[in-house]
């Protein structure tokens, strides 16, 4: 059973925040990815994680921001309900997607 790459949810993590000008709540960015991606998901990735019941690629998707964080791509939270935001770092990888060319996300 095959999951989406957490690089791909990178990706696509990147673009969507870019879109809705550079942050979202959490539950908008993942309706807006389930949108524009969600045919491009797995079966696998549709499944329920069971630690938490949560659907398997936006519990990933979720994890690939924190990692996002760490290599200063997205903002940390500073307090609870903070939107997911890019950094200066995750515009300029932002619009390196946007031009075709491939970055790291």
């Amino acid at each position: 059973m095959q999951l989406t790459p957490h690089e791909v949810l990178g990706r696509w993590l990147l673009t969507t925040l870019g879109e809705m000008g550079g942050a979202g709540s959490k539950q908008a960015v993942l309706r807006r990815i389930q949108e524009r991606y969600g045919p491009q998901l797995t079966a696998t990735d549709h499944l329920p994680q069971p630690s938490n019941g949560e659907v398997k690629w936006e519990n990933r998707t979720a994890w690939q921001r924190n990692r996002m964080v760490k290599a200063g791509l997205l903002k940390p939270y500073e307090k609870h309900g903070d939107p997911w935001a890019l950094t200066e770092a995750g515009w300029a990888a932002h619009r390196a997607l946007e031009s075709g060319q491939q970055g790291s996300a």
